[in-house]
């Protein structure tokens, strides 16, 4: 269905909409507790209807925290208002951002105090994530957050801290070759291979891209050595797994990607889906895992436009893995403001305005109902089919140009369908990238 026919099918719905079922809501307690409130699927409010969002979070394992925008304060600000809730009050000690595993590792040591003591926070977030495109996590959105980790860290014996990890895979390559040097016997076979995938991938260390151009001209033909390499570890040497394991998606991922991007997309997303699973069988993990990532991943792609295209996504995986009574799934969504993003792949990011959301959207349905700040929540199967009506759905990643819109940065999605829940903004501001102190 196109943006034109949605637009008038959508202007048409949204009012019947909200008069045949807006009201079709969840009894939750006001403020002073006193009394109770009949709240819509349209929550009215997401601050008054958050104690109920967080009530039907409880009992499941896997958080999936969507961001519409990598650019975006109130996406990050909700997402860490939702993270410590889970951590004070349901046990949560399993943090997982969209980031490269040796970010993740950075910000683990820090919250855990294992860094030194004097260590400035915007310091250690900018050493972390030296990755282009380090403001998605080098913000002041992240500064407040890896602070209040760490105090809350203090309190506790080393295990019962929270932890955090980094679950991607595209640019830390050779930080994992050197974290894996020594894990061999020196002169051994093993050795030997885990030398001549070091030295193969040291011709693409600064510029990983550059092994796809190279397979895809047919002047490389590649190296699974890290694959081989994984069959000799033995079961206790689960840190060295990891960087191997990440070495041969990574391997993978880069060398189908000019023959198939689909197919490079679903590498990365079942190699996420890998990693929160091994999270949740670590002793962290028992509490759940929440798990920082854009809304293309944490939202079920096969309610989207794009499910017969033989996509994946961590969203789906994830349902399909753990169980839907195991996963929540939060969107986010805005109608106009601001956003931090770059023009172009590779180059530094810049404030840009984002015009208001097209018509026939689901951000511009939540619009034409007047409220602010919106929570949808689905509690049940029939507010989800309530909600099963195709709508664009806007997403902008880490590049964006503003002036072409559509459809670059929209895809159609039944909303209720592709998240337990999503919370809108009508107006959103731009994440503060760090300068260094």
């Amino acid at each position: 269905m196109g943006a034109r026919s949605l637009w008038t099918s959508g202007a048409v719905v949204a009012m019947a909409l909200f008069l045949l079922f807006g009201w079709a809501g969840v009894a939750v307690a006001d403020a002073d507790d006193t009394a109770e409130e009949r709240l819509p699927v349209f929550g009215t409010d997401a601050g008054r209807a958050f104690p109920h969002l967080m009530e039907g979070m409880r009992g499941r394992s896997v958080f999936l925290l969507g961001d519409a925008t990598h650019g975006t304060e109130e996406y990050y600000a909700f997402r860490k208002k939702v993270t410590r809730h889970l951590i004070r009050e349901h046990g949560l000690r399993a943090v997982v951002l969209e980031a490269e595993w040796d970010g993740g590792r950075m910000v683990d040591e820090y919250i855990r105090g294992r860094l030194q003591p004097d260590l400035d926070p915007r310091q250690m977030l900018l050493e972390a994530f030296p990755y282009w495109p380090a403001w998605v996590w080098a913000n002041e959105e992240m500064v407040e957050f890896v602070l209040w980790l760490k105090d809350f860290n203090s309190r506790l014996p080393a295990e019962e801290m929270v932890r955090c990890s980094g679950m991607d895979m595209q640019f830390a390559i050779f930080s994992a070759l050197v974290a894996l040097e020594g894990t061999w016997p020196a002169g051994s076979r093993e050795e030997r291979l885990y030398e001549d995938l070091r030295q193969w991938w040291a011709k693409y260390q600064d510029y990983p891209m550059g092994y796809n151009f190279a397979y895809a001209q047919g002047k490389d033909e590649g190296n699974r050595a890290a694959t081989e390499l994984l069959a000799t570890l033995p079961a206790e040497a689960s840190e060295q797994r990891r960087r191997l394991i990440m070495l041969a998606s990574a391997e993978e991922y880069y060398r189908v990607m000019s023959g198939n991007q689909y197919e490079a997309w679903n590498i990365r997303s079942r190699h996420f889906t890998g990693h929160v699973a091994e999270q949740l069988a670590e002793p962290q993990g028992k509490g759940g895992v929440a798990v920082w990532a854009h809304n293309s991943h944490v939202g079920d792609m096969s309610s989207t436009d794009v499910q017969d295209t033989g996509l994946v996504n961590l969203g789906r995986l994830a349902r399909e893995r753990f169980g839907r009574d195991r996963v929540f799934i939060l969107g986010s969504a805005g109608y106009e403001g601001t956003v931090l993003a770059a023009r172009e792949w590779y180059e530094g990011p810049l404030e840009m305005v984002v015009p208001p959301a097209l018509p026939g959207s689901v951000e511009a349905m939540l619009h034409a109902g007047g409220w602010e700040n919106p929570l949808l929540y689905f509690e049940n199967e029939g507010q989800r089919r309530q909600w099963s009506l195709e709508l664009l759905h806007r997403g902008i990643g880490v590049a964006y140009t503003p002036e072409a819109e559509m459809p670059s940065y929209y895809l159609t999605a039944k909303i209720g369908m592709r998240y337990d829940a999503m919370v809108f903004w009508r107006r959103t501001r731009a994440l503060r990238q760090l300068v260094t102190p």
